[in-house]
């Protein structure tokens, strides 16, 4: 993370942060050239899906590990005073009973208000992030793909457009205390949790084509990708080398130890979940291919920041053009012109 320059002229910084259901993550940036330039990042990993009870209730240990870390963000913000601030919380805190206590709390800890942001809007930030990452690459259908720790959403978009967006309740966090509570992958345990994945997908509504064209903008399926090239696979993820993973996964037989063998999966300490997601969703909606993209919800959240900010800037140049336009004649008619 990098000091706030004294006295800086440069472009305006935005910030964005994510409660999210696995980590909670800051970015700070501004846009120079057209291109979103990223000058501080923080990360940390709160677990609050993980902690919810079979009442749906967030433990008090979790809240204030969580509190203590927006405290930590909060010291980030102040030192870089952003032009404009945007804080969401995702599906952990949509699902919690008791967020409702923790999100106030959140809130005064950070100095700024958080946003519930439902799948549609996280989706919405998410594409954002990846059309603008990706410019004018491709022009042709797009569905990006998000699995995060508690939900997932299918986005379906040409250029800069969305068609659709779809939000399903699983999640690589669900998955895995599901399937793989007590951390042994074995075969079976493995092709439930595909047929579990595959079975919330049925109902996609994206149109029955072979998607050429499928980006995966999340944190699962950048680890899968880095493992994946581990093992002579290339960037990007296909059916066969996902099935492969699964039975590394597999042989290795269990989570500790392909927490062990991979920095990637501590980063993602429920990947098998979002494995056998991702398994399931490209079974389910005949996916070729997946290519990972450094993109998502906090990248989206700054363009969309930089975007208003140009829009209001340009509603105040046309007001001042046509108060111009009103007030000459007038000063002509007047002999003061």
């Amino acid at each position: 993370m990098q000091a706030s320059p004294a006295g800086s002229t440069e472009s305006p910084v935005y910030a964005a942060v994510e409660l999210g259901s696995n980590s909670f993550r800051l970015h700070v940036g501004r846009v120079e050239d057209g291109v979103l330039r990223l000058v501080a990042t923080m990360a940390e990993p709160v677990r609050l899906a993980a902690t919810l009870d079979e009442d749906g209730m967030l433990c008090a240990a979790a809240m204030r590990r969580a509190l203590g870390c927006l405290e930590a963000f909060r010291g980030v913000l102040d030192a870089w005073r952003p032009q404009a601030v945007r804080v969401v919380a995702t599906s952990a805190l949509r699902m919690a009973r008791n967020a409702a206590l923790f999100l106030p709390a959140a809130g005064k800890a950070l100095g700024r208000p958080v946003e519930l942001i439902a799948g549609d809007e996280a989706g919405r930030l998410v594409y954002l992030g990846v059309a603008a990452t990706l410019g004018a690459q491709d022009s042709g259908p797009r569905l990006v793909v998000d699995i995060g720790s508690g939900s997932t959403e299918l986005v379906l978009g040409q250029g800069a457009a969305i068609r659709r967006i779809e939000s399903f309740a699983v999640g690589a966090v669900r998955q895995s205390l599901t399937f793989f509570a007590d951390g042994r992958l074995d075969a079976a345990a493995f092709d439930a949790a595909v047929r579990s994945s595959r079975s919330r997908f049925a109902e996609a509504r994206l149109g029955a084509q072979r998607w050429q064209q499928a980006v995966g903008a999340c944190g699962t399926v950048r680890a899968l990708a880095e493992i994946a090239q581990l093992h002579g696979e290339e960037g990007v993820l296909g059916r066969a080398g996902l099935e492969r993973l699964r039975a590394h996964f597999v042989g290795i037989g269990h989570l500790a130890g392909v927490r062990r063998a991979y920095a990637a999966a501590e980063r993602a300490p429920h990947l098998p979940g979002g494995l056998a997601i991702l398994i399931g969703l490209m079974e389910e909606l005949d996916i070729g291919e997946l290519a990972p993209v450094r993109a998502g919800l906090r990248v989206g959240a700054l363009w969309d920041l930089h975007q208003r900010d140009v829009h209001q800037q340009d509603l105040q140049q046309q007001a001042a053009a046509g108060a111009a336009a009103l007030i000459d004649p007038l000063a002509r008619s007047l002999g003061v012109a």
